[in-house]
């Protein structure tokens, strides 16, 4: 199975259509699949009273404002998801309320759900994503090990768990490489198979890295350049650095599924071997009647009718005609005795 990678871009674009649309193509190009946003309706999410986690709006007093600013309106959604389809990926959207998921359902193009981490304890959301029969992503980043255990049997009293992927998320933003603790994969392969990753860290080597330990899907954030507009743009990974993450688990796979053994790969490389390999040279003229010895020998590349490896062969041999310096040894030139 292939790298199953979720680009978010989130609410990067700013609440700009053209700048979303500009990211799907940045993730297109750079060989993703999957491109994630987030559905905020502030009405149904927030309040006033919600602080940044990090204050980085020069023109939103409070999240509130936030999500109101950065939302599109349904028609613009829809024309998102028309973009996004057209371009070849699939769309992903995580509901951040009831509201939310209720539209994104009734669009009828939404494959699975990602539920962000501060979603988790949602029941409400959770039952409405279990009764539509999808598939769920589930980050874990801001609930407890009993929480998750107890999430689960709430999926298994559905008969629901088996529809879940659990995502090991470090909630920091940027996440220290010190703190992404990649153990708890191990953690959560006891309670699930379907182990995925959410990473915050904006690094290629913690992807890849998971990648490698057999965790097929892997959630980044994108964002256009290091030094672009955003709250999560140090968490998140560059185009050319999500292409790289793309390009290095598909010649991963190739890697691993190679097994050719030593004698099919030394055939499929014969010629350049006798290319490379030595052969048995005459070092000087020689007439008929000699009687060879190994200083009448050298031993030059290409390979020849008599191999470096074969010369002993040769040895004591007498020759029947004459021979000239820097031809290959032949067989013909040698006495009956051969």
């Amino acid at each position: 199975m292939a790298l199953d990678l979720i680009v978010e871009i989130g609410n990067a674009h700013e609440g700009s259509l053209g700048i979303a649309t500009s990211m799907v193509d940045m993730a297109a190009k750079s060989g993703a699949k999957t491109v994630k946003f987030q559905m905020h309706l502030a009405q149904h999410e927030s309040s006033v009273k919600e602080p940044f986690r990090k204050k980085f709006s020069l023109q939103d007093s409070n999240r509130f404002e936030y999500w109101q600013r950065v939302n599109f309106s349904f028609d613009h959604w829809k024309r998102l998801i028309d973009y996004t389809v057209a371009v070849g990926l699939e769309f992903l959207c995580s509901p951040f309320s009831l509201e939310s998921a209720e539209w994104l359902l009734s669009d009828g193009r939404i494959k699975r759900w990602k539920v962000g981490s501060g979603e988790a304890t949602n029941y409400p959301l959770l039952d409405y994503l279990i009764d539509s029969k999808l598939p769920i992503l589930l980050s874990t980043g801001l609930v407890s090990w009993d929480e998750l255990l107890e999430i689960k049997r709430r999926f298994e009293n559905k008969q629901a768990w088996d529809r879940v992927t659990v995502l090991h998320c470090v909630s920091m933003y940027p996440a220290p490489l010190e703190s992404i603790s990649i153990n708890i994969l191990n953690d959560l392969s006891s309670i699930t198979k379907n182990v995925g990753y959410s990473d915050h860290s904006g690094r290629v080597s913690v992807p890849l890295l998971v990648y490698s330990k057999g965790i097929k899907t892997i959630e980044v954030h994108m964002t256009p350049h290091k030094l672009f507009f955003g709250p999560d743009t140090q968490a998140s990974l560059t185009p050319e650095e999500i292409e790289m993450v793309v390009r290095i688990s598909e010649e991963w796979d190739v890697l691993k599924s190679s097994g050719a053994t030593r004698d099919e790969l030394f055939n499929s490389s014969s010629n350049t071997a006798n290319i490379f390999r030595k052969g048995t040279y005459w070092k000087s003229n020689l007439q008929r009647g000699h009687k060879v010895s190994l200083n009448d020998l050298v031993f030059l590349k290409p390979n020849s009718e008599i191999e470096a490896r074969e010369y002993e062969i040769v040895l004591g041999k007498v020759l029947n005609c004459d021979v000239k310096q820097g031809e290959s040894v032949r067989k013909s030139e040698l006495g009956k005795e051969w």
